[in-house]
């Protein structure tokens, strides 16, 4: 269309319209889609067999509502607009905020109250491996007690989450914001400043130990040429609070004891009193260092944490950084009250953690078995089969497109990734038989072979003949065993 033509409703439909994702949004095709379904559903079995409860809150909320727990730095990054009845309200940046917000709008839920919520949360900052604008968390939280088994709990639940979903070796990385806040005044660096030493401290494996100083005293210029304004500590502050990083840097396979005591002598019994509660239910619980160690380089960025703070990382996989975090936030409740209500929390980025063990999923069976139409004037017994298959609890994919070709619906059983085949044609009909095809194998061989007889005097291994009133059962054993096998793998 000519810059000088006048676009009207004729010409829109005549151009086509490029399909394409907005920046930092992504869509989940079938093989990702179901690996998430499955990350979601051991999550949500972990946390119910702890006595975790479902809540479900709006992706919007007031914005000032949001504003303001977020830190200062990251509050451009809350997606925002006015509602149709033009009030401010925003996308929700996580699912702890809106947890605070019910349990101070709903005040006869039950204390503690201990809940999980899985959820999309927006964030408009820059994308990276693993992290985009439009994310799941999937979070588990107590509220309303100061008893320091509700960190154990949670802890524990993430960490049994993980293990089933087998994300392979990882490490809880705990610390005290109390440790943060001595080693801060101990630095000499004024309160007011705090929070935006911790956003900074936070940042330390991100962007490394010197930019970190930067950033903490003159600024820097980032790799897109950005100027970051610093903070303007004075080079001795910054380097007595970073020290504590480096230290610990240095001797990454410490236990938990021993950097206790390290905690200890350099800032007092008391700032690390949380840490030593937890470790000794950590020790109860059969979680050591090999698994929970403290780390005192973990600050975590969000303003409200008030207590011990925790992130999990993929030992394997450093690339995606964090894969879940949380910590205590006992002041954030009474912003809505007036009142302090304790609360812990922990978040999975379900995102990130799928991102991470993408590999993993390749090979996921999306049906256990396809039933072929071989003739058309049998319809009726194929949905029958079908219904039978599904009944029994086997997951069965009826094939309804238009191809007679044997060739082309095991083509569409591959890409399904199918366990199994079904196969019923004339003779079979005739003689009350049915064929079950295993076609985990025999990829290579579908898309090579046109014939149907052809193709089943080359896969005779491969298959089996049973009688008709017999599919059921025997789907079912050779469903089981498969599921079996992939346990023991």
């Amino acid at each position: 269309m000519k810059e000088s033509e006048p676009i009207t409703p004729a010409s829109r439909k005549s151009e086509t319209i490029e399909p394409q994702n907005v920046k930092g949004f992504r869509d989940l095709l079938p093989r990702d889609a179901y690996r998430k379904n499955e990350i979601v559903s051991v999550i949500r079995r972990v946390y119910e067999s702890y006595g975790f409860l479902p809540v479900e809150t709006p992706g919007l909320e007031y914005l000032e509502i949001l504003l303001g727990e977020y830190g200062d730095e990251n509050t451009k990054q809350i997606f925002r607009f006015k509602s149709p009845e033009e009030q401010d309200v925003a996308l929700r940046f996580d699912l702890t905020v809106p947890l605070a917000r019910i349990v101070a709008q709903y005040a006869d839920l039950p204390k503690p109250f201990k809940r999980y919520q899985v959820g999309s949360v927006w964030r408009a900052d820059k994308p990276d491996p693993g992290r985009f604008r439009e994310f799941t968390q999937f979070d588990v939280d107590v509220v309303g007690t100061s008893s320091q088994l509700a960190e154990a709990e949670v802890i524990s639940a993430v960490v049994k989450s993980l293990r089933e979903i087998g994300v392979g070796d990882f490490t809880v990385n705990v610390n005290s914001r109390r440790v943060l806040n001595a080693a801060i005044s101990k630095a000499g660096i004024a309160p007011h400043n705090a929070k935006k030493v911790l956003r900074i401290l936070d940042k330390f494996f991100k962007i490394g130990h010197q930019n970190v100083m930067l950033e903490l005293t003159e600024g820097r210029i980032d790799s897109s040429g950005d100027k970051i304004p610093g903070l303007g500590l004075k080079e001795n502050s910054a380097t007595l609070i970073t020290s504590v990083f480096v230290i610990a840097l240095s001797s990454p396979g410490t236990s938990r004891k021993k950097m206790l005591d390290f905690l200890t002598e350099h800032f007092g019994e008391e700032s690390c009193s949380d840490l030593i509660n937890l470790d000794e239910l950590l020790e109860s619980l059969g979680l050591g260092s090999n698994v929970v160690r403290f780390d005192p380089t973990i600050a975590r960025g969000l303003d409200y944490y008030t207590g011990p703070v925790f992130e999990v990382n993929l030992n394997n996989k450093p690339l995606f950084g964090s894969v879940a975090g949380g910590g205590r936030y006992d002041n954030l409740v009474s912003r809505f009250t007036g009142v302090q209500l304790p609360a812990v929390g922990f978040s999975i980025g379900v995102d990130r953690l799928l991102a991470a063990i993408s590999s993993e999923a390749t090979n996921a069976n999306l049906v256990d078995v396809v039933v072929t139409i071989m003739e058309r004037n049998k319809l009726d017994e194929y949905l029958k089969i079908a219904e039978e298959l599904r009944a029994a609890g086997i997951r069965t994919d009826l094939y309804l497109g238009t191809e007679k070709s044997l060739r082309k619906q095991l083509q569409y059983a591959d890409k399904l990734n199918a366990r199994f085949a079904v196969i019923v044609g004339s003779n079979e009909f005739q003689n009350g038989m049915v064929t079950i095809k295993s076609l985990e194998s025999g990829s290579t061989l579908a898309s090579e072979t046109s014939d149907r007889t052809q193709w089943l005097k080359e896969s005779r291994e491969k298959q089996l003949e049973i009688a008709r009133r017999d599919l059921v059962t025997e789907m079912k054993r050779l469903v089981d065993k498969r599921k079996l096998l992939i346990t023991l793998e």
